[in-house]
């Protein structure tokens, strides 16, 4: 799952994503708090830990959730999930 799939699943509106660049801050685009809280608690599932506080701050673009989840592969793979 790449990073765009992560936070597809995680909105409530998925096709919002569509107008979301990789680095487009994510809560100005429209995300809410409670869907970057499911982003958050993705990205611990797929890490199998919870996430530093420093990750959290982070949680801010596609392209930060990507390198976060497994690095720069995770950011560039097309969305597949549409």
């Amino acid at each position: 799952m790449n990073a765009r799939a992560v936070v597809r699943a995680c909105l409530d509106l998925p096709q919002l994503l569509d107008r979301i660049g990789d680095t487009d801050d994510l809560v100005t685009h429209g995300v809410n708090s409670g869907e970057i809280v499911r982003i958050a608690l993705k990205c611990e599932e797929h890490l199998g830990r919870m996430l530093t506080d420093d990750e959290l701050a982070e949680l801010s673009t596609v392209h930060a959730i990507g390198l976060l989840i497994g690095g720069e592969h995770f950011v560039a793979q097309p969305d597949t999930a549409a």
